[in-house]
């Protein structure tokens, strides 16, 4: 036996990934980490007593090099005697509809159909490829968009009961070994190479970078980390749960299911939930945070942080009694020593008293990429472009709009209200400012700031478009790439 089936059976007996009698599928693309995850599986099959199949997954965004994995795989997995599903799915017809990011819009149609694959196949498992490198380049991810501590954790060997990582310890270098060491074919995914998307340039550039400059075991660092965040984890969830069941009580109707893999949620009847001041306070900040978090994502609701931080605030004694408006029509609201959990309009757009006195405010909005968005109510749009020949210069008088420096962020981004407590370093300001005395400053009467948009990244701010950016996104001398943005009249 090959020592890279020898530990995966270890992994496997230990971490009890797989028992005997279950049936798994095996999410393979095609690409070196899932092909050996699939060959590797097929020869512990018979010691574990498991029966498995392959999935493989069209998402129709590079169909010449689709139909040749596809080939690839279903050859493979004949000839490992193991049953074959393939499928296909829309991303882009889901990313134009829903305005997700592509990479997003994915990662939902590959889990959805592989969840449905499951259930059709009867399987307990559904098995991923992701490996030490992987796990690596997800915690750097997202540590620079900005997450907790159960963020920093990273992917787990086994979540939810039912998604298995029996690679997540190894480097690919293992599984590239073992595929040379058994003559595996593999297809190299195309996209993997170009730096469009964060994943891709943390993989290609800032890791390697870290690895050369500062610590050539950078991804193993960074992989114990995670292993000794996630033990901690464990302990502070059952902190969580004990304090959830001590202060949170269940009003009415049913909780919303979380599908933990895609973040889609069932529907489900009105529901609320009610949590006790009293009892919440008495609780440290950290798990706090958690039991808010725990509440939204139960009323099927997904928090950033400033939201989390918004909730905290609310709940505190010295807060006066409030409401404060969440996603898909989700309202928070403090009454005496509790605060309420609910949809009191049901689920949708943003509905109920609005700050301005024409009844109108900018819809939280989802900008996945450079285009054209149109607030009809408002008579405005907001428009996105990539900047690819001449760039102004620092000191150009710019022409109308905005120019950031696209290599400091990406998308993703939201277009918003202002809210209590944003700030931002207006350009050509000394220092950060809140954005409501800027909004003062610019003579920006009271009831008309519900309507000034905010465009950020996670809780990044960088721009008011048609008024200033942030500081921190300006061009300079060395901008190689811009982004131009209008917030203007629509026609």
């Amino acid at each position: 036996m090959h020592p890279l089936e020898k530990k995966s059976l270890k992994i496997v007996e230990q971490e009890h990934l797989l028992q005997a009698g279950e049936k798994a599928v095996i999410g393979v693309s095609g690409g070196p980490d899932s092909m050996a995850l699939m060959h590797v599986l097929a020869c512990l099959a018979p010691i574990i007593d498991i029966k498995l199949a392959a999935v493989y997954v069209n998402h129709g965004l590079r169909p010449g090099e689709a139909e040749k994995e596809k080939n690839l795989v279903t050859t493979e997995a004949n000839r490992l005697g193991i049953d074959f599903f393939p499928g296909a799915v829309d991303v882009k017809g889901l990313a134009a509809k829903q305005k997700f990011s592509i990479e997003h819009a994915a990662r939902l149609l590959r889990y959805d159909f592989l969840e449905k694959t499951a259930h059709a196949f009867g399987a307990q498992k559904i098995a991923l490829a992701h490996t030490a490198d992987d796990q690596a380049e997800e915690i750097l991810l997202r540590l620079v968009r900005g997450t907790a501590r159960k963020g920093l954790s990273g992917m787990k060997t086994l979540r939810a009961g039912r998604f298995i990582r029996p690679f997540l310890r190894f480097p690919k270098s293992h599984l590239i070994d073992y595929l040379h060491k058994h003559s595996i074919p593999f297809q190299l995914d195309s996209s993997n190479t170009q730096n469009l998307y964060l994943r891709n340039r943390i993989r290609n550039d800032l890791l390697p970078y870290l690895a050369e400059r500062y610590n050539p075991d950078i991804r193993q660092t960074l992989t114990r980390t995670a292993t000794i965040l996630q033990d901690e984890e464990e302990l502070l969830e059952a902190l969580t749960e004990t304090a959830f069941a001590q202060t949170v009580t269940i009003n009415q109707g049913t909780l919303a299911q979380v599908h933990e893999s895609t973040t889609r949620y069932a529907e489900s009847s009105a529901q609320a939930l009610q949590l006790s001041l009293d009892l919440f306070t008495m609780h440290p900040h950290a798990i706090q945070r958690r039991l808010l978090e725990k509440c939204c994502w139960l009323m099927a609701c997904e928090p950033r942080s400033r939201q989390i931080e918004q909730l905290l605030h609310l709940a505190m004694p010295d807060s006066s009694a409030g409401s404060l408006h969440l996603s898909d029509g989700l309202r928070v609201t403090k009454i005496k020593e509790h605060l309420n959990f609910a949809y009191p309009a049901g689920r949708g757009p943003f509905r109920g008293n609005l700050p301005t006195e024409t009844g109108l405010e900018i819809l939280e909005t989802r900008i996945p990429a450079p285009g054209s968005y149109e607030f009809p109510a408002l008579n405005k749009r907001l428009v996105v472009e990539d900047i690819e020949g001449s760039i102004p210069g620092p000191g150009d008088i710019f022409p109308e709009g905005e120019y950031l420096d696209s290599a400091l962020f990406s998308f993703p981004l939201t277009l918003r209200r202002p809210e209590p407590g944003d700030r931002f370093h207006p350009l050509g300001a000394p220092g950060s400012k809140k954005v409501f005395d800027f909004l003062s400053d610019q003579k920006i009467d009271r009831h008309e700031r519900g309507l000034v948009p905010v465009l950020c990244i996670d809780d990044s701010i960088l721009a008011l478009p048609g008024l200033r950016i942030d500081n921190r996104f300006r061009i300079t001398e060395n901008t190689s790439r811009a982004v131009k943005v209008r917030w203007e009249e629509m026609e």
